[in-house]
Protein backbone atom coordinates (compact mmCIF):
# COMPACT_ATOMS: atom_id res chain seq x y z
CA UNK A 1 0.00 0.00 0.00
CA UNK A 2 1.41 3.30 -1.08
CA UNK A 3 1.26 6.13 1.67
CA UNK A 4 0.60 9.82 0.34
CA UNK A 5 -1.51 11.94 2.37
CA UNK A 6 -2.32 9.41 4.90
CA UNK A 7 -0.99 5.77 5.20
CA UNK A 8 -4.64 4.26 6.20
CA UNK A 9 -7.83 6.16 6.73
CA UNK A 10 -8.77 4.10 9.80
CA UNK A 11 -7.23 5.12 13.16
CA UNK A 12 -7.54 3.00 16.52
CA UNK A 13 -9.28 5.01 19.56
CA UNK A 14 -6.99 5.62 22.37
CA UNK A 15 -8.18 4.35 25.96
CA UNK A 16 -9.97 1.65 27.44
CA UNK A 17 -13.36 0.22 26.80
CA UNK A 18 -15.53 -0.46 29.94
CA UNK A 19 -16.68 -3.80 30.33
CA UNK A 20 -18.94 -4.91 32.25
CA UNK A 21 -19.77 -9.28 33.14
CA UNK A 22 -21.94 -11.27 34.65
CA UNK A 23 -20.58 -12.52 38.57
CA UNK A 24 -23.10 -15.53 38.21
CA UNK A 25 -25.12 -16.54 35.08
CA UNK A 26 -28.27 -14.57 34.86
CA UNK A 27 -31.64 -16.74 35.23
CA UNK A 28 -35.59 -15.24 35.64
CA UNK A 29 -35.28 -14.82 39.25
CA UNK A 30 -31.68 -12.81 39.41
CA UNK A 31 -31.57 -9.00 38.91
CA UNK A 32 -29.44 -6.56 37.51
CA UNK A 33 -27.80 -3.92 40.12
CA UNK A 34 -28.39 -0.57 39.00
CA UNK A 35 -25.24 1.55 37.27
CA UNK A 36 -22.26 0.78 36.24
CA UNK A 37 -18.34 0.22 37.48
CA UNK A 38 -15.32 2.76 36.00
CA UNK A 39 -11.78 1.60 36.35
CA UNK A 40 -8.70 2.55 34.00
CA UNK A 41 -5.12 1.55 33.90
CA UNK A 42 -2.63 3.30 31.31
CA UNK A 43 -2.49 0.46 28.21
CA UNK A 44 1.07 -0.44 29.14
CA UNK A 45 3.07 -0.25 32.16
CA UNK A 46 6.76 -1.06 33.40
CA UNK A 47 7.19 -3.53 36.01
CA UNK A 48 6.61 -2.00 39.76
CA UNK A 49 4.28 0.44 38.32
CA UNK A 50 1.97 1.68 41.12
CA UNK A 51 -1.86 3.05 40.84
CA UNK A 52 -3.98 3.33 44.08
CA UNK A 53 -7.61 3.03 44.09
CA UNK A 54 -9.99 4.51 46.96
CA UNK A 55 -12.99 2.22 46.79
CA UNK A 56 -15.20 5.09 48.58
CA UNK A 57 -15.41 6.56 45.14
CA UNK A 58 -15.92 3.64 43.03
CA UNK A 59 -18.85 2.34 45.10
CA UNK A 60 -21.33 3.61 42.10
CA UNK A 61 -23.79 0.61 41.80
CA UNK A 62 -26.80 0.29 43.95
CA UNK A 63 -29.78 -2.34 44.22
CA UNK A 64 -33.25 -0.84 44.04
CA UNK A 65 -34.18 -2.68 47.54
CA UNK A 66 -31.38 -0.53 48.93
CA UNK A 67 -29.84 -4.14 49.86
CA UNK A 68 -25.74 -4.60 50.62
CA UNK A 69 -23.10 -4.63 48.21
CA UNK A 70 -19.47 -5.99 48.17
CA UNK A 71 -16.81 -4.86 46.15
CA UNK A 72 -13.48 -6.73 45.51
CA UNK A 73 -10.47 -6.10 43.30
CA UNK A 74 -8.55 -9.38 41.66
CA UNK A 75 -5.27 -9.61 41.47
CA UNK A 76 -4.05 -9.89 37.89
CA UNK A 77 -1.03 -11.74 38.14
CA UNK A 78 -2.32 -14.63 41.05
CA UNK A 79 -5.74 -14.21 40.17
CA UNK A 80 -6.68 -13.90 44.53
CA UNK A 81 -9.51 -11.28 45.21
CA UNK A 82 -8.68 -8.89 47.86
CA UNK A 83 -11.95 -7.99 49.03
CA UNK A 84 -12.61 -4.46 50.57
CA UNK A 85 -16.10 -4.45 51.30
CA UNK A 86 -17.87 -7.18 52.19
CA UNK A 87 -21.69 -8.46 50.92
CA UNK A 88 -22.98 -7.55 54.05
CA UNK A 89 -21.80 -3.75 52.91
CA UNK A 90 -18.95 -3.96 55.81
CA UNK A 91 -15.91 -1.58 54.49
CA UNK A 92 -12.83 -3.84 55.62
CA UNK A 93 -10.36 -1.14 54.18
CA UNK A 94 -10.67 2.23 51.92
CA UNK A 95 -7.95 1.97 49.23
CA UNK A 96 -6.72 -0.98 47.50
CA UNK A 97 -2.81 -0.37 45.53
CA UNK A 98 -2.15 -1.88 42.21
CA UNK A 99 1.44 -3.35 41.39
CA UNK A 100 2.54 -4.38 37.94
CA UNK A 101 4.53 -7.95 38.39
CA UNK A 102 8.20 -8.19 37.63
CA UNK A 103 7.55 -9.66 34.08
CA UNK A 104 6.62 -9.04 30.49
CA UNK A 105 2.77 -9.62 30.06
CA UNK A 106 -0.42 -8.99 29.50
CA UNK A 107 -2.48 -8.92 32.08
CA UNK A 108 -6.35 -7.90 32.73
CA UNK A 109 -7.09 -5.93 36.47
CA UNK A 110 -10.63 -6.57 37.76
CA UNK A 111 -12.85 -4.44 40.04
CA UNK A 112 -16.05 -6.39 41.09
CA UNK A 113 -19.31 -5.55 43.24
CA UNK A 114 -20.88 -8.30 44.37
CA UNK A 115 -23.97 -9.55 46.84
CA UNK A 116 -25.13 -11.59 49.16
CA UNK A 117 -25.16 -15.94 48.06
CA UNK A 118 -28.96 -15.55 48.94
CA UNK A 119 -29.51 -12.67 47.38
CA UNK A 120 -31.89 -11.75 43.99
CA UNK A 121 -29.01 -9.57 41.90
CA UNK A 122 -26.49 -10.54 39.96
CA UNK A 123 -23.12 -9.11 40.49
CA UNK A 124 -20.96 -6.67 37.43
CA UNK A 125 -16.87 -6.50 36.49
CA UNK A 126 -14.92 -3.20 35.33
CA UNK A 127 -11.72 -4.43 33.85
CA UNK A 128 -9.10 -2.85 32.77
CA UNK A 129 -6.44 -5.02 30.42
CA UNK A 130 -2.69 -3.68 30.24
CA UNK A 131 0.74 -4.82 29.21
CA UNK A 132 4.05 -4.73 31.05
CA UNK A 133 6.84 -3.88 29.56
CA UNK A 134 10.29 -3.34 30.04
CA UNK A 135 13.00 -0.62 28.02
CA UNK A 136 15.54 -1.26 25.95
CA UNK A 137 16.52 -4.20 23.66
CA UNK A 138 19.02 -6.04 26.85
CA UNK A 139 18.44 -9.03 28.12
CA UNK A 140 14.62 -9.00 29.70
CA UNK A 141 13.97 -6.10 27.67
CA UNK A 142 10.49 -6.57 25.71
CA UNK A 143 12.08 -5.76 22.57
CA UNK A 144 13.90 -9.07 21.38
CA UNK A 145 16.60 -10.67 19.44
CA UNK A 146 18.44 -7.28 18.74
CA UNK A 147 21.51 -8.54 17.46
CA UNK A 148 24.62 -6.59 19.73
CA UNK A 149 26.97 -8.70 18.85
CA UNK A 150 30.35 -6.60 17.79
CA UNK A 151 28.50 -3.55 18.65
CA UNK A 152 30.77 -0.41 19.29
CA UNK A 153 29.63 1.62 22.79
CA UNK A 154 26.54 3.24 22.60
CA UNK A 155 26.22 6.81 21.52
CA UNK A 156 24.58 8.96 24.52
CA UNK A 157 22.33 11.51 24.18
CA UNK A 158 23.80 14.42 26.47
CA UNK A 159 20.56 15.97 27.26
CA UNK A 160 19.01 12.63 29.07
CA UNK A 161 21.55 10.28 29.37
CA UNK A 162 19.53 7.47 26.96
CA UNK A 163 22.09 5.46 25.05
CA UNK A 164 21.14 4.30 21.58
CA UNK A 165 23.41 1.69 19.41
CA UNK A 166 24.85 2.70 16.11
CA UNK A 167 25.86 1.41 12.61
CA UNK A 168 27.66 2.68 9.61
CA UNK A 169 25.91 2.72 6.46
CA UNK A 170 27.83 3.99 3.17
CA UNK A 171 29.65 5.88 5.57
CA UNK A 172 27.66 7.44 7.54
CA UNK A 173 26.87 6.79 11.09
CA UNK A 174 23.37 6.14 11.98
CA UNK A 175 21.22 5.19 15.06
CA UNK A 176 19.95 1.92 15.56
CA UNK A 177 17.16 2.79 17.78
CA UNK A 178 14.52 5.13 17.47
CA UNK A 179 14.67 8.49 18.87
CA UNK A 180 13.11 8.41 22.33
CA UNK A 181 13.73 12.08 23.52
CA UNK A 182 10.68 13.37 25.74
CA UNK A 183 11.44 16.94 24.83
CA UNK A 184 8.92 16.47 22.12
CA UNK A 185 6.90 13.94 20.10
CA UNK A 186 4.45 11.25 22.07
CA UNK A 187 5.01 7.61 23.16
CA UNK A 188 2.98 4.69 21.73
CA UNK A 189 -0.85 4.99 23.06
CA UNK A 190 0.35 8.15 25.05
CA UNK A 191 2.10 5.40 27.56
CA UNK A 192 5.01 6.65 28.57
CA UNK A 193 6.25 3.48 29.47
CA UNK A 194 6.92 2.59 25.81
CA UNK A 195 9.05 5.90 25.09
CA UNK A 196 11.61 3.62 25.57
CA UNK A 197 10.56 0.42 23.72
CA UNK A 198 9.05 2.37 20.53
CA UNK A 199 10.62 5.42 20.68
CA UNK A 200 8.35 8.41 20.38
CA UNK A 201 6.25 9.67 17.28
CA UNK A 202 7.13 12.91 15.83
CA UNK A 203 5.52 15.29 13.67
CA UNK A 204 7.45 16.68 11.04
CA UNK A 205 8.02 20.23 12.69
CA UNK A 206 9.11 18.25 16.12
CA UNK A 207 11.89 15.66 13.92
CA UNK A 208 13.46 18.82 12.60
CA UNK A 209 14.81 19.88 16.07
CA UNK A 210 14.82 16.39 18.14
CA UNK A 211 17.96 15.05 17.30
CA UNK A 212 20.98 15.35 19.90
CA UNK A 213 23.73 18.03 19.42
CA UNK A 214 26.20 16.46 16.68
CA UNK A 215 23.59 14.34 15.16
CA UNK A 216 21.13 15.81 12.30
CA UNK A 217 17.50 14.37 10.66
CA UNK A 218 18.69 12.29 7.60
CA UNK A 219 17.67 13.58 4.37
CA UNK A 220 15.58 12.22 1.76
CA UNK A 221 19.50 11.80 -0.14
CA UNK A 222 20.97 10.36 2.67
CA UNK A 223 18.31 7.69 2.70
CA UNK A 224 18.41 6.96 -0.93
CA UNK A 225 22.67 6.87 -0.62
CA UNK A 226 22.16 3.67 0.86
CA UNK A 227 21.19 1.83 -2.60
CA UNK A 228 24.45 2.16 -4.83
CA UNK A 229 23.04 3.34 -7.89
CA UNK A 230 19.60 4.52 -6.69
CA UNK A 231 17.13 7.35 -7.95
CA UNK A 232 17.13 10.30 -5.71
CA UNK A 233 13.23 10.85 -5.12
CA UNK A 234 12.36 7.79 -5.29
CA UNK A 235 10.91 4.57 -3.98
CA UNK A 236 14.33 2.23 -3.04
CA UNK A 237 13.17 -1.85 -3.77
CA UNK A 238 15.41 -4.30 -2.56
CA UNK A 239 16.28 -2.33 0.34
CA UNK A 240 13.06 -3.15 3.43
CA UNK A 241 14.74 -6.54 3.73
CA UNK A 242 18.04 -5.07 4.75
CA UNK A 243 17.12 -2.50 7.16
CA UNK A 244 14.33 -4.66 9.07
CA UNK A 245 15.37 -7.15 11.96
CA UNK A 246 13.78 -10.10 13.03
CA UNK A 247 11.97 -8.50 16.15
CA UNK A 248 9.90 -9.46 19.74
CA UNK A 249 7.45 -7.49 21.04
CA UNK A 250 6.71 -9.36 24.23
CA UNK A 251 7.32 -12.54 22.94
CA UNK A 252 5.37 -11.82 19.85
CA UNK A 253 7.25 -11.84 16.05
CA UNK A 254 6.85 -8.16 14.90
CA UNK A 255 7.32 -8.42 11.08
CA UNK A 256 4.73 -11.19 9.33
CA UNK A 257 7.04 -13.34 7.37
CA UNK A 258 6.63 -12.98 3.37
CA UNK A 259 8.89 -15.52 1.05
CA UNK A 260 9.15 -11.41 -1.03
CA UNK A 261 11.05 -10.31 1.82
CA UNK A 262 14.06 -11.25 2.84
CA UNK A 263 15.00 -9.96 6.62
CA UNK A 264 18.57 -9.64 6.96
CA UNK A 265 19.34 -6.61 8.68
CA UNK A 266 22.19 -6.35 6.54
CA UNK A 267 22.69 -3.23 7.02
CA UNK A 268 21.98 -3.39 11.10
CA UNK A 269 19.61 -0.59 11.21
CA UNK A 270 17.47 -3.11 12.83
CA UNK A 271 13.97 -1.30 11.89
CA UNK A 272 10.48 -2.48 13.71
CA UNK A 273 7.21 -2.03 12.79
CA UNK A 274 5.99 0.52 15.16
CA UNK A 275 3.28 1.91 12.56
CA UNK A 276 2.50 5.65 13.14
CA UNK A 277 0.26 8.41 14.47
CA UNK A 278 -2.44 10.80 13.07
CA UNK A 279 -3.25 13.82 14.84
CA UNK A 280 -6.86 15.23 14.82
CA UNK A 281 -8.45 17.48 17.44
CA UNK A 282 -5.61 17.72 19.53
CA UNK A 283 -6.09 13.97 19.92
CA UNK A 284 -3.20 10.84 18.51
CA UNK A 285 -4.55 8.27 17.22
CA UNK A 286 -1.82 4.94 16.52
CA UNK A 287 -1.92 2.66 13.97
CA UNK A 288 0.32 0.31 12.00
CA UNK A 289 1.91 -1.78 14.92
CA UNK A 290 3.38 -4.75 12.93
CA UNK A 291 2.66 -3.52 9.26
CA UNK A 292 4.48 -0.12 8.98
CA UNK A 293 7.55 1.12 9.61
CA UNK A 294 7.50 5.38 8.78
CA UNK A 295 10.54 7.85 9.15
CA UNK A 296 10.70 11.54 9.14
CA UNK A 297 13.55 13.03 6.33
CA UNK A 298 14.45 16.97 6.27
CA UNK A 299 12.50 17.47 3.48
CA UNK A 300 9.80 18.96 2.41
CA UNK A 301 8.06 19.27 -0.97
CA UNK A 302 4.04 20.64 -1.74
CA UNK A 303 3.95 22.13 1.64
CA UNK A 304 4.35 18.67 3.01
CA UNK A 305 7.41 16.38 4.98
CA UNK A 306 9.14 13.90 3.26
CA UNK A 307 9.01 10.36 4.66
CA UNK A 308 10.40 7.16 3.92
CA UNK A 309 8.38 4.34 5.31
CA UNK A 310 8.32 0.22 4.74
CA UNK A 311 5.23 -1.98 4.58
CA UNK A 312 5.63 -5.45 5.53
CA UNK A 313 4.80 -7.20 2.84
CA UNK A 314 7.42 -5.71 0.22
CA UNK A 315 10.97 -5.30 0.05
CA UNK A 316 10.75 -1.38 -0.79
CA UNK A 317 11.70 1.46 1.42
CA UNK A 318 8.77 4.27 -0.19
CA UNK A 319 8.88 7.60 -0.12
CA UNK A 320 6.27 9.55 0.84
CA UNK A 321 4.47 13.05 1.90
CA UNK A 322 2.82 13.81 4.73
CA UNK A 323 1.25 16.83 6.41
CA UNK A 324 3.94 18.15 8.76
CA UNK A 325 1.46 18.64 11.53
CA UNK A 326 -1.10 15.93 11.25
CA UNK A 327 0.90 13.34 11.09
CA UNK A 328 4.02 11.89 13.54
CA UNK A 329 6.23 9.35 12.64
CA UNK A 330 9.50 7.51 14.00
CA UNK A 331 12.82 9.51 14.04
CA UNK A 332 15.97 8.13 13.32
CA UNK A 333 19.38 10.56 13.88
CA UNK A 334 22.64 10.16 11.93
CA UNK A 335 26.09 12.26 13.04
CA UNK A 336 27.17 15.46 11.70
Amino acid sequence: MKMYRWLVPAALLLGFALTTGCKKEEDESSEALDGSLRLSLPEYVEPGYTKTFMVDTMMTVTRSDHGTIGYRFVDPDTGVPDTLVTADGVIKKHHYTFTAANKTASQTLSFEAFTPADSPYYGTTAKAPFTIVRPGVGSGASISNFDTKDSMLPAVDPRDGRSYYWTTVGGAVWMRQNLAWTGAGKPFHLCDAMTDVFGRFYTWEEAQTACPEGWHLPSDAEWTSMMTGAQPGKDLPGLAGRVMADLYFNGTKMWEYWREVPITDEFRLSVMPVGYATLGEGEYYFDGLYTYAAFWTADEEDGLGVCRYIFHNKDIVYRGKMSKTEFAASVRCIID
